[in-house]
C-alpha cells in the first residue's frame, strides 16, 4: 500500500471513530433530555434498544459518504487547515440536518427550546469529536513532510539566478513544501549534460527529460519565466505539459498567462499548477456521484429501448450490435468505449482511422436516425458508470488523433486530466468534428469547460443536450 493510500486510510479510520463517538454522546443526551417513545429503566437498555444501536452503526458510515462528498480525502498531504477547518464545519451541519430529519423528527416536542438544543448539541458533537482528531493526524502528516519523509521529487525549469533562488525557497529552513529539487533544465534548446550543475545539482537538457522523469521519479516541474519574454515561456509550458507531470510557477505569471485571477498555493512559497484543471475537490466527487446514480438510472430506465434498437441494429446491417473503440480517457489511460454500430462493419476496413461526415456513405439507414438523435450513444452509459466516463467532460479521442492534436496545441494535454464526457460544452456549441481543424476548433470550447467547471455547468450543458437530442440536432 502507497503512503498516500496508507494515510487515506487512516483519516477515515479517524472520522469513523470519531463519529461513533459523537453519535453515542449524543445518544447519552438524548436519554437525559429527550422524552422518548418508549420506556427504559437505565442508560443501558436505551443504548441497546435495537433502533438505537442501528442508529449508532449507520449514522457513522453515513457521514464516511458526506466526508467522501466534500472531497475530504481527495488530497492526503499537504491539506489546507483553513479548508479543513471550513469542510469538518459544513460537513457536521449537513450530516446533523440529515440525522435530524430521518431519525429525530419523532424527538420533536412542544417545547422549542429542547428541540433547537438538541440541533445545536447534535452539530456540537459532530464538531468537536471530529474535527481535533483531523488537526492531529494532519499535524502528524505536516512533521513527517517537513522531516523529509514524503517529497515530491522536482525540476527547475531554468538556470538563471531567479531559479536557483526559487530552488532555496522550496527547500529552504521552515518552508518545506514536501518538494525535493532534484536538478534544473536548461531552456536553451541544445540542453546541458548532466555533468554540469547549478547550485549543486545537476543540469539536464530539454530532450533529456523522458529519461530523466523517468530515472529520478520527477512528479513536478517548476518553470522560471524564459529570458526571451512570455512567447518563449508559453512555447516552453506547452513543452512540458504532454509529460503528465504538474507544471508549477508563480501566481503572477499565471495571471499574465491565462487572463485569470484565481490563484492557489502550496504550502511555503505560493505556486500555481498550469497542468491540472482548477476543479474543487468537492465538485470532482459531487459529478462522480451524479455520473453513478444518474447512469445507473438511466441504464436501468432505457433497458427496454436499448433492447429494441439492439434488435434494428441487427436487422438493418449485418454485423455487431455493438461497436468497441478504444479511445484515450483520464490520464491518458485506454478504455473501451461502447456505442450502437452506426457504420457498416467493414467502415474501416484498410486500418486507417476516419473521422465521420454529414454525408458519410458508410453510415447505414438506421445509423442516420441514430446519430441524428444520439440513440447511438445509449451504450456509453455503462462507460459512464463504470468510471470511464461522466456524464459531461470533454469528448474523448482516439490515440491517432490526439497524437495529431498533439503535435499542434500541446496544451491538448490538460483536457485528459479530467473523466471524458457523453456530452461536451463542445459538442453543444460546435456539434461532431469531420476534420482535424473542427477538432481544434471545438477543443477550444472544452478549454473553457475546464475553466468553468461546476454543477451548475454540468446541468446546462445537459439541459442543452436533451434540447439537441428531440430536436435531431445530433448532426
Amino acid at each position: 500500500m502507497s503512503k498516500e493510500n496508507l494515510h487515506r486510510l487512516i483519516y477515515v479510520a479517524g472520522d469513523l471513530i470519531s463519529t461513533s463517538i459523537a453519535v453515542l454522546l449524543f445518544n447519552v443526551f438524548r436519554y437525559h433530555h429527550i422524552p422518548e417513545s418508549f420506556e427504559v429503566r437505565s442508560l443501558g437498555e436505551y443504548l441497546s434498544y435495537d433502533p438505537v444501536m442501528l442508529e449508532q452503526l449507520i449514522v457513522p458510515v453515513a457521514m464516511l459518504g458526506i466526508y467522501w462528498t466534500t472531497g475530504y480525502y481527495n488530497e492526503v498531504f499537504l491539506k489546507s487547515r483553513l479548508e479543513e477547518l471550513g469542510s469538518t464545519v459544513f460537513s457536521a451541519l449537513i450530516g446533523s440536518v440529515v440525522f435530524f430529519f430521518v431519525a429525530l423528527i419523532d424527538d420533536l416536542t412542544p417545547d422549542r427550546y429542547e428541540s433547537y438544543l438538541s440541533i445545536l448539541v447534535l452539530v456540537g458533537l459532530m464538531f468537536g469529536c471530529v474535527y481535533p482528531v483531523r488537526v492531529v493526524i494532519t499535524s502528524v502528516i505536516t512533521g513527517q513532510i517537513r522531516r523529509g519523509a514524503w517529497r515530491r521529487n522536482t525540476l527547475v525549469v531554468g538556470t538563471t539566478q531567479k531559479a536557483v533562488s526559487m530552488s532555496e525557497r522550496i527547500t529552504g529552513s521552515g518552508r518545506d513544501m514536501g518538494m525535493n529539487v532534484v536538478g534544473f533544465v536548461s531552456t536553451q534548446s541544445d540542453g546541458s549534460g548532466i555533468s554540469d550543475t547549478v547550485g549543486g545539482l545537476p543540469v539536464f537538457g530539454l530532450d533529456d527529460l523522458p529519461e530523466v522523469c523517468v530515472g529520478f521519479n520527477v512528479e513536478s516541474f517548476v518553470v522560471i519565466p524564459h529570458q526571451h519574454g512570455l512567447k518563449a515561456t508559453v512555447e516552453l509550458i506547452n513543452r512540458l505539459l504532454p509529460y503528465g507531470r504538474a507544471v508549477l510557477m508563480a501566481p503572477d505569471l499565471y495571471s499574465v498567462l491565462t487572463a485569470q485571477k484565481r490563484i492557489s498555493g502550496i504550502v511555503g512559497e505560493p505556486l500555481v499548477d498550469m497542468a491540472h484543471a482548477n476543479i474543487k475537490e468537492s465538485t470532482k466527487n459531487v459529478k462522480r456521484l451524479i455520473d453513478i446514480v444518474f447512469s445507473g438510472v438511466a441504464l436501468a430506465v432505457l433497458s427496454p429501448l436499448m433492447l429494441c434498437l439492439g434488435v434494428l441494429v441487427k436487422l438493418d446491417s449485418p454485423g455487431p450490435v455493438i461497436y468497441k473503440q478504444e479511445r484515450i480517457g483520464r490520464h491518458k489511460r485506454p478504455f473501451m468505449l461502447y456505442k450502437f454500430r452506426s457504420m457498416n462493419s467493414d467502415a474501416e476496413s484498410d486500418g486507417i482511422p476516419l473521422l465521420s461526415s454529414v454525408s458519410d456513405s458508410r453510415v447505414t439507414r438506421l445509423g442516420h436516425f441514430l446519430r441524428k438523435y444520439r440513440l447511438d450513444e445509449l451504450p456509453q452509459f455503462w462507460n459512464v458508470f463504470k468510471g470511464d466516463m461522466s456524464l459531461v467532460g470533454p469528448r474523448p479521442e482516439r490515440a491517432y488523433y490526439i497524437e495529431q492534436i498533439t503535435r499542434r496545441t500541446p496544451y491538448y494535454t490538460l483536457v485528459q486530466q479530467v473523466r471524458p464526457g457523453l456530452t461536451s460544452l463542445g459538442m453543444v456549441k460546435y456539434g461532431y468534428a469531420s476534420n482535424l481543424e473542427g477538432m481544434l476548433e471545438r477543443l477550444r470550447y472544452d478549454l473553457l469547460y475546464l475553466e468553468n467547471v461546476s454543477i451548475l455547468m454540468d446541468l446546462k450543458i445537459m439541459i442543452y443536450t436533451v434540447k439537441t437530442v428531440f430536436t435531431g440536432k445530433g448532426i
